[in-house]
């Protein structure tokens, strides 16, 4: 049987030793982490987000909003207060439409004519949705990111994310 004591000696010694590494330099970091910079700041992807939640609370219809960022990733969910659902299908719309860099009206008509679109939507529905109210974001001929609207008609949700996007002259739909 090993005796407490022993272990705590023993661990002692080894936390001494890593501090030791760590106080003389061996463990110093010699590169920069990754950038996670997303081409689009965040005080930006907030205000796209609001304006499309607030143009359909204009409308009668509180809503959720989300914007991906240029790799896909969410860079922020809004949910409008009176929102009745918790905000899911926002970032995946605006993942969707991100990855095929097409608004979601346009995709939903195309999963009705393209089989092998439909298959691919229908193989990922757990990352998907390919329903109307999504847009792509480009600026400078580049694409940015996707701001999505969820939670109310597919027709109103399109038209929020339009018309939040219209408000940005820098960023354009394509």
């Amino acid at each position: 049987m090993v005796r407490l004591s022993t272990l705590a000696s023993q661990y002692g010694s080894v936390a001494m030793l890593a501090a030791a590494v760590v106080a003389s330099g061996a463990c110093a970091q010699t590169a920069s982490p990754p950038s996670t910079d997303s081409g689009m700041a965040l005080t930006q992807a907030m205000e796209l987000a609001q304006a499309a939640i607030a143009d359909c609370q204009a409308r009668g219809y509180p809503a959720s909003a989300s914007v991906v960022d240029d790799k896909g990733v969410v860079k922020t969910t809004l949910r409008a207060d009176g929102a009745m659902k918790p905000p899911v299908a926002a970032p995946l719309k605006a993942f969707t439409a991100f990855v095929f860099d097409q608004p979601g009206a346009e995709m939903e008509l195309r999963e009705k004519s393209d089989a092998a679109f439909k298959a691919q939507i229908d193989a990922h529905k757990d990352i998907y949705n390919d329903h109307a109210g999504s847009v792509p974001l480009h600026a400078g001929g580049k694409l940015i990111g996707a701001l999505a609207v969820a939670d109310v008609p597919h027709e109103v949700a399109d038209a929020c994310a339009r018309a939040a996007v219209v408000r940005y002259p820098a960023i354009g739909l394509k």
